[in-house]
């Protein structure tokens, strides 16, 4: 098996990289960093018996984007999971944002995951087997005044989510929707916050390779995830 993930190379990307090596399944890791994905491709070599192949990306660069949709061709044949992790946190109230920052929030969050998707729909059909796992938000479902921009491109990418899983639904492909609380990423660097009793990248990525694992005529369409303590 062979996964490629975006923003593999911090928080939850890279938890779910290292958990699915650890499964002997292959990994395509973009990121924009060449210094961290050499990192996380010397990591899966030593520990697990996975091969990791890195792909330096700006995801936030159209013409980046192009470059790489056209090399991730030569994975078609043997791809079986896409985790659309990539995305960007922004803040400001709607009053506050810019058209273009609009654009950008809805470019960064959803057209790249759209973008990689679409590219890789007619080898899922075609192969009738797969998994796309979409790691979304809390404000993909509920508001935050101070973020936006930030909602609403989440909203629009739960959107493409459904889409994603009623097109290839009857295909035999699972499209999993994960709606995480507050996470314990980098995000948070620099912030007085109780990060020991925030969901865990390491929780994401053992429900994803837990879902792997279910039966062949049945998935697991959305999963909500929130820390224990309702004020984190």
């Amino acid at each position: 098996m062979l996964a490629i993930i975006t923003g593999a190379t911090k928080g939850i990307g890279r938890a779910i990289a290292l958990k699915l090596a650890q499964k002997n399944i292959n990994i395509v890791a973009i990121s924009s960093s060449e210094q961290n994905l050499n990192q996380l491709k010397k990591l899966i070599e030593k520990s697990t018996e996975a091969t990791c192949y890195t792909h330096v990306c700006d995801l936030k660069s159209i013409d980046d984007r192009k470059k790489l949709l056209l090399a991730l061709t030569i994975y078609q044949e043997d791809l079986s999971i896409l985790v659309n992790n990539f995305g960007r946190y922004t803040s400001g109230s709607i009053d506050e944002i810019t058209t273009q920052d609009l654009i950008n929030n809805f470019d960064q969050n959803v057209v790249t995951a759209f973008e990689i998707s679409q590219l890789f729909i007619p080898t899922f059909k075609q192969k009738q087997s797969g998994f796309i796992f979409n790691i979304l938000s809390v404000l993909s479902k509920s508001t935050r005044v101070s973020a936006a921009a930030y909602t609403m491109s989440k909203h629009a990418m739960d959107g493409l989510n459904k889409l994603l899983t009623e097109e290839l639904r009857d295909y035999q492909v699972k499209v999993c929707g994960i709606f995480p609380g507050s996470v314990n990423t980098s995000a948070w660097d620099g912030i007085d916050a109780e990060k020991h009793k925030m969901i865990q990248p390491e929780d994401i990525a053992e429900i994803v390779a837990s879902s792997l694992t279910l039966s062949d005529h049945m998935f697991v369409e959305r999963i909500d995830l929130s820390p224990l303590r309702k004020d984190i």
